[in-house]
């Protein structure tokens, strides 16, 4: 059995987890069993949000040791799906090595399905929207926020702008689409605009992975994601009182 060829694919599946905005629990968890599945030993995983290590005896008594760090993360619900199915299977001994680094390569050359996020933004923008308050005008004008902001954020990640400068900015964009609708008279209810369209932004799953690894006692990694949330949360209403401020929006 080739040791080390079987602990790069294990260890690619762990990166390719943390890249993905998989939970820490089931990082780590993951590349456990992976690593028990194929008769490793002294079996130690430590993980935050953007770094794991893994240390194990090998099957010749040697220690192993590895770190692995994902620099730029992005949730892909997709690519996790798989991921999951993948760890199952291989902690089950349903697969070989050849037929993991198969999965791996297949997984790895799945695309984001682009249009369907492009729906999203427009669909989800106009119905907060609503919820919020706002009319037909105001779901159009929401909608083609989202549009906006589809498009936008793509360019920031395309040039690696970061997540806090990022949101900073298409906040600022948002604000600024809605605060000159409603002074061309195309919209009436502001507030409800800015607030629809801002859901976009809300770190709602960072939120959520945070409490619930703070609730799992993974303390470090809990409140990295908490303070990561509350400064986007935090360049969200700067960049919005920015513009309501420079505009008249208030």
């Amino acid at each position: 059995m080739d040791d080390l060829r079987i602990l790069n694919s294990i260890n690619h599946i762990g990166y390719l987890l943390l890249k993905h905005g998989a939970e820490i629990y089931r990082v780590e968890e993951s590349l456990e069993y992976m690593c028990k599945s194929f008769g490793f030993t002294n079996i130690e995983v430590f993980a935050i949000p953007t770094f794991y290590t893994l240390s194990l005896t090998l099957h010749d008594g040697q220690p192993y040791q590895i770190t692995k760090r994902s620099r730029v993360n992005r949730i892909h619900l997709d690519h996790l799906y798989e991921l999951n199915c993948l760890v199952r299977n291989i902690s089950a001994k349903k697969l070989s090595i050849e037929q993991i680094e198969k999965e791996i390569e297949d997984i790895e050359n799945q695309t984001l399905n682009l249009p369907l996020i492009f729906i999203g933004y427009i669909i989800s923008a106009s119905m907060f929207c609503v919820f919020f308050g706002g009319g037909v005008n105001e779901m159009y004008v929401s909608g083609i926020i989202g549009m906006a902001l589809y498009f936008f954020i793509y360019i920031m990640e395309r040039v690696n702008i970061n997540s806090i400068v990022r949101t900073l900015l298409a906040s600022m964009l948002l604000a600024s689409i809605a605060i000159f609708s409603n002074k061309l008279g195309f919209i009436y209810n502001l507030q409800s605009v800015i607030t629809g369209s801002l859901m976009i932004l809300v770190p709602g799953i960072a939120i959520t992975n945070s409490l619930r690894d703070i609730i799992s006692g993974d303390f470090i990694s809990g409140l990295a994601r908490m303070s990561e949330a509350i400064l986007i949360a935090t360049s969200i209403a700067i960049g919005v009182g920015i513009m309501m401020i420079l505009l008249g929006g208030i």
